[in-house]
């Protein structure tokens, strides 16, 4: 049972961090709601200040775990670049470098695996 939470944690150490964020600027903005409804212009400043706090902690935790996802990819690219330094694209017969390569396929499956998602989301409502 341990090794499993220890696995869990290696594979995404911040996603906990970052659901407490977004759970707490959630909560902050529902606050914000009342203190505009009630028209109370103190609160609205504190809770307006904690929100950026909150939402910069979140930004910092989200920039975090993209550096935590991205660098295995890009020690792997390195790796292979002393293999392989460039690689030809055949249908136009253009040589580039592996490192660029690599990383131009790892960000254009995101992009495409992200849109892929956000489709199903949208159909499923």
């Amino acid at each position: 049972m341990h090794i499993s939470k220890l696995l869990n944690f290696l594979k995404d150490p911040h996603s906990q961090k970052i659901q407490q964020h977004k759970k707490r600027y959630q909560e902050l903005d529902e606050l914000l709601k009342v203190a505009v409804d009630i028209k109370d212009a103190a609160a609205f400043k504190s809770i307006q200040a904690e929100m950026r706090e909150v939402f910069f902690e979140y930004l910092t935790a989200l920039g975090v775990d993209s550096l935590y996802k991205f660098s295995p990819h890009l020690v792997l690219a390195c790796l292979i670049s002393l293999k392989f330094e460039t690689i030809t694209i055949p249908l136009f017969n253009w040589q580039v470098s592996t490192v660029f390569a690599y990383l131009s396929m790892y960000f254009l499956f995101h992009l495409v695996l992200k849109t892929a998602c956000q489709t199903d989301y949208d159909h499923t409502r």
